[in-house]
């Protein structure tokens, strides 16, 4: 019996150790909302610097539609459309040069080279660089828009991270110019594509916030 406990307890032992060091070496997102701005909170816990890219919109969707994203192209069909903007300049210069550069020679390879002054604020990834153990706090602008005609409305709204592990294993035509990125040699930084979410971010959302 007394041999059986001692077993037990090796095993809890080990399984709280294993748990506490992948808790030590994860590289994690949570979201703090303000008002009408949204912060990405990135904290990296591992041994090395981290180079990640993160979308330059945010996308929520409606609890009761079963659609990813509210935005775009058929933001006029939902009752609410609630979206974030990232705010200007806070990537990494260096590291976002080469990966806008790749992104345009990879529009001209396609023919697209016509798209390149089309890209909005809002469209494509932001890059940033993380050192190891510590904190990076990223700005979105919350915009929530109502269309005409106008009526009561509530619902609740959650965010949809962008699937970076996805996108970049998967046969999608915005996946080529990231996978490019990707391979490049980042010195003693290592590119991760994907955070673990701590928490999901869920708003609470009718149509008194909306248009402000």
């Amino acid at each position: 019996m007394k041999n059986i406990i001692l077993i037990l307890l090796v095993i809890f032992c080990l399984s709280s150790c294993k748990q506490k060091q992948n808790e030590n070496g994860v590289f994690s997102l949570e979201y703090i909302r303000n008002n009408h701005e949204l912060i990405l909170v990135f904290e990296n816990k591992t041994a090395q610097d981290i180079i990640f890219p993160v979308p330059n919109t945010l996308e929520f969707g409606d609890k009761n539609f079963k659609n990813f994203s509210t935005q775009g192209g058929m933001e006029g069909s939902f009752p609410i459309a609630v979206y974030s903007i990232i705010e200007p300049n806070q990537y990494s210069k260096f590291y976002q040069k080469k990966l806008d550069s790749i992104r345009n020679f990879n529009l001209s390879e396609k023919g697209m080279a016509d798209l390149i002054n089309e890209i909005m604020p809002g469209d494509g990834d932001s890059v940033f660089y993380l050192k190891k153990k510590e904190k990076l706090k990223i700005k979105y602008n919350l915009i929530i828009k109502q269309s005409p005609p106008l009526h009561k409305y509530s619902s609740k709204f959650k965010q949809n991270y962008y699937p970076y592990d996805k996108i970049l294993k998967g046969d999608y035509p915005e996946g080529e110019y990231l996978r490019r990125f990707s391979k490049l040699n980042f010195g003693n930084a290592q590119f991760v594509a994907q955070p673990i979410i701590k928490d999901s971010l869920i708003l609470n959302i009718s149509d008194k916030d909306a248009n402000k």
